[in-house]
């Protein structure tokens, strides 16, 4: 099935975050067996074949119970994973920095997701939340980019290198990262096209998303699982960090990583405040890039201790990378129209790398940065 995704004239976003309400438009036409789609992601859904079709609206229930239950296991799994992948492809000579696969892998699921979207929260809403944003939004981070960015600037790894060469390593980090971040919502969607074949829409379909009490006789089997993976997440995480000794910075962002996800997830209900700039997300990533660049200067000047250190490195992967996500940042890059897309991005940018210079960059030129904390 080829599917060609049309311009639309009207702005509008998807989050992976928690939605109030969800309208969702798609366009579909049946020509010459191809269907041509046009994906608005925030508007109406309305399916259209060669024949006349019926109305249906289906509203879901979101328990927010539930919600936050699933959230937690999937926001730790997510910091792991990009830790893992930081750590994994952290060596001498790599072709390109470590940060791109986790924000490679973390947009191929979310473009996975959104492509099967209505399929998945049919089948269990929570199920849909928790894979974009607790997993996906996790798994990708956007405080730790800027900060990276950042670093190429002011910081180099390299030294001795001309001011010439910080500027294009920088900007070759932006466009590298917003390159392969679209090409893996693509990449997402190709996969959804190979394992879950799409099915033959019969009727115009709206989905309603409307917050539902989670009323213990209203449960179901996987809300009961929910609850007990998510309390069994946080008993583990917690009990690990307090008695192990050996990479307590990881089990220390494992705790941390549940909190910035929640947050997020409260903090994307005002992204309908405008609808061609994404307010909630812009909040949310700039407030974790200004915690990471404070916790970067308190591990490059002040803090000395052990632990002090291994909790500064677990705010800095758990909290801020969970608080803040590329995988959303991507999609609304992608879904918004082309004008109100470049201004966001821009505008995104630009204040992160604000936030930089005033949380690290004026102490670096005034004082200077001397390393306390190990990598």
């Amino acid at each position: 099935m080829n599917e060609i995704q049309n311009s639309s004239s009207s702005s509008s976003t998807i989050l992976d975050d928690k939605p109030s309400k969800i309208n969702i438009s798609k366009n579909l036409v049946l020509v010459d067996n191809n269907i041509e789609e046009n994906d608005d992601f925030g508007e109406i859904i309305q399916y259209k074949e060669n024949k006349e079709v019926e109305n249906s609206s289906i509203e879901l229930g979101e328990k927010k119970a539930v919600v936050l239950s699933i959230l937690v296991p999937f926001s730790i799994i997510g910091a792991l994973i990009r830790i893992g992948l930081n750590i994994l492809h952290s060596y001498p000579g790599s072709p390109v920095f470590s940060l791109i696969y986790p924000q490679f892998v973390g947009c191929v699921i979310m473009g996975f997701c959104l492509a099967r979207k209505g399929f998945i929260m049919e089948s269990y809403l929570p199920l849909y939340i928790g894979l974009t944003t607790g997993l996906c939004g996790s798994i990708t981070t956007f405080s730790s980019w800027i900060l990276s960015i950042f670093k190429e600037f002011i910081l180099p790894s390299t030294p001795h290198r001309g001011d010439l060469y910080n500027i294009l390593a920088a900007l070759a980090d932006i466009g590298i990262t917003l390159g392969m971040s679209v090409t893996g919502l693509k990449f997402g969607e190709h996969i959804a096209d190979i394992i879950i074949q799409k099915r033959k829409i019969q009727s115009e379909r709206l989905y309603h998303i409307a917050e539902k009490p989670s009323k213990l006789n209203e449960l179901i089997i996987p809300d009961f699982i929910c609850f007990g993976v998510g309390i069994a997440s946080i008993v583990l995480v917690v009990t690990l960090s307090s008695t192990m000794q050996v990479n307590r910075s990881v089990l220390f962002a494992a705790v941390f990583a549940p909190i910035g996800t929640l947050i997020r997830w409260y903090l994307s209900k005002y992204n309908a405040i405008k609808k061609s700039f994404p307010w909630g997300t812009f909040a949310a990533n700039i407030s974790g890039s200004i915690i990471i660049g404070i916790l970067f200067f308190l591990s490059n000047g002040v803090a000395s201790s052990k632990t002090s250190c291994e909790i500064i490195k677990g705010l800095s992967d758990g909290f801020c990378g969970c608080l803040t996500t590329i995988s959303t940042f991507a999609t609304e890059i992608k879904t918004l129209p082309r004008k109100h897309a470049y201004i966001y991005a821009f505008i995104s940018i630009l204040t992160g790398q604000i936030a930089m210079i005033l949380t690290i960059g004026i102490y670096h030129w005034v004082v200077g940065l001397s390393t306390t904390c190990s990598a």
